[in-house]
């Protein structure tokens, strides 16, 4: 069995939608856990309307406590040998389930993923658009720095063995890894000598709209130095390639100027063991209160290379 697990949250205008793709799947052995994530639509009424429907879907209530802690109470109720993850607004192609299943059995691996359309609410969408996934299989310290350089698993077309996830302790809830969790436990998964597995289909719709998890960009650039981190302290024989991928997600950050230099300022001075040797980084800190970003960003940029 697979259980699909399902945040919603105020999605009443789109789970109808994402139900309906997951009632579609050939693959009919699977049980679809909704977690309501404090809504305060008619997200509730709506999936009450399919539980009449069908005894394969449970819903469960949480206070609002985001992405990681409902996929985490999903996780706790399923009975499923896999989990499968769609949020409230994305969509499965048909064979979704069906392709994974046989897939991740004949490669005997511990996840898998594939590519996805990408279109927003108009439910138009251009069969050019998709998230251009690598076909490959993922195993080693080679592929653990190819995905510390960014997030290249769409939550959405992801089918992995229950049994990995919980090993590695689920989704983190911490307010600050919220909207990467997903990446982060990608990565605690594959630090912890996981087999991943990219297919050569496209098998899902993830939508676009304004208030879509983090509306145009789901990676939340600016959180995921949190999510490495957090991986530096479980995790120390990969310190390097994570230190690394750090480097490379702080020069990405401010190239984008997703931090004020503040927002920065404050990040650096919480890690400063993870960046650079402590003095450096304390006059940087003290610059950035007197001279001007363009500077302080040559000087930051230093700094993350010393």
């Amino acid at each position: 069995m697979v259980s699909v697990i399902m945040p919603a949250y105020n999605a009443e205008n789109y789970i109808n939608d994402s139900i309906n793709s997951v009632f579609s799947q050939t693959y009919t052995d699977w049980e679809l856990i909704i977690v309501d994530d404090g809504s305060t639509d008619a997200t509730a009424l709506k999936v009450k309307s399919w539980i009449e429907k069908d005894n394969r879907i449970q819903y469960y209530y949480q206070e609002n406590g985001k992405q990681g802690k409902a996929r985490n109470l999903g996780i706790s109720k399923s009975k499923g040998e896999y989990l499968a993850f769609l949020d409230a607004d994305d969509l499965w192609l048909p064979d979704k389930l069906n392709i994974q299943i046989i897939e991740i059995q004949k490669k005997n691996v511990d996840l898998v993923f594939s590519n996805a359309y990408i279109f927003n609410n108009d439910e138009i969408f251009d069969v050019s658009k998709k998230m251009n996934i690598q076909a490959d299989i993922f195993y080693d310290n080679n592929w653990v720095k190819f995905f510390l350089e960014m997030n290249r698993i769409p939550i959405l077309t992801v089918l992995v063995k229950k049994e990995k996830v919980i090993k590695v302790g689920c989704f983190s809830e911490e307010l600050e890894i919220q909207n990467v969790e997903d990446y982060h436990l990608w990565l605690k998964l594959l630090m912890s000598n996981c087999t991943f597995c990219s297919l050569n289909y496209i098998l899902a719709k993830y939508r676009i709209h304004n208030n879509s998890a983090t509306s145009a960009d789901k990676m939340a650039l600016n959180k995921i130095p949190n999510a490495f981190y957090d991986l530096l302290q479980f995790f120390p024989d990969y310190k390097k390639l994570i230190k690394d991928g750090l480097k490379l997600q702080f020069k990405l950050i401010y190239k984008k100027n997703l931090f004020t230099k503040k927002e920065l300022s404050i990040l650096i001075k919480k890690n400063t063991k993870y960046i650079s040797k402590s003095y450096i980084t304390y006059f940087y800190l003290g610059l950035n209160f007197f001279l001007p970003t363009k500077i302080t960003k040559r000087f930051l940029i230093y700094l993350l290379n010393y």
